[in-house]
């Protein structure tokens, strides 16, 4: 049976100015693991996963290791775009741009775009939060990864075998051993340039399976632009407003 001891820790020993950054809560989780694990769940709460029998000491030995990871790591998270609280009128992520959202007195209706731009959701599902959203990121992500891959994959001869649409929130795609496409529901926040790039770039490694320089020229003579959309993705993929499915 897995067992863990769980310690909210605030002294001066494990946060302080070794951190180079503001005080926030450590949660410790011990267990029978061999390793010190740190982890992130928002950018006020660290939590760390340690062996059974680590002294506070080696903790606040790890922290000071770790101070600058810490420090850069909270930064990046204070900086990622609030995530939707599914008010009248608040502004939404949708395909690289923000729209306006529009609260139904229709209790269930289910979340669209209109041809002006406009996000609508029933009464009901907003009430239920942005996990209500998913559904039309689903949606949008499956049109448009489906439409780029059609359209390159008959261009460049490229057969894979479908794609599949994923809750994935650490990478964006993947191309499986049989040449199944993988795509985030989340791709459909990002620009169509972006989405765009990540379908040329998985349909690329059903010829070449790693990162070479053979696969970077062949994804060049795909989508000669492609670093545009690459560029977004980078810059901001970081700061994707935090929606659970």
């Amino acid at each position: 049976m897995h067992c863990t001891r769980k310690h909210d820790y605030n002294d001066a020993m494990l946060n302080n100015e070794a951190t180079k950054t503001t005080p926030f809560e450590i949660k410790v989780i011990y267990s029978k693991r061999k390793t010190i694990e740190l982890r992130f769940l928002d950018a006020d709460l660290l939590q760390i996963k340690a062996p059974n029998r680590t002294s506070k000491q080696k903790l606040a030995d790890v922290l000071l290791q770790k101070a600058d990871w810490i420090a850069k790591t909270r930064r990046t998270l204070a900086e990622r775009w609030q995530t939707p609280q599914m008010k009248q009128g608040e502004q939404i992520l949708l395909l690289g741009s923000w729209h306006s959202l529009k609260i139904l007195s229709t209790p269930n209706a289910k979340p669209q775009i209109s041809e002006t731009g406009v996000i609508t959701i029933g009464k009901s599902l907003a009430e239920a939060g942005a996990s209500a959203l998913v559904p039309l990121y689903r949606q949008l992500t499956r049109q448009w990864t489906e439409h780029y891959a059609q359209l390159y994959a008959q261009r460049w001869q490229l057969a894979h075998q479908g794609i599949r649409i994923t809750s994935a929130s650490t990478r964006w795609g993947s191309c499986g051993p049989k040449n199944t496409l993988n795509f985030s529901w989340r791709l459909a926040m990002a620009p169509l340039i972006s989405i765009e790039y990540l379908v040329v770039h998985e349909l690329a490694h059903i010829k070449h399976r790693d990162h070479s320089k053979a696969f970077w020229q062949f994804l060049k003579q795909m989508m000669p632009d492609f670093e545009e959309g690459q560029s977004w993705l980078k810059q901001n993929g970081n700061k994707l407003p935090k929606i659970k499915p």
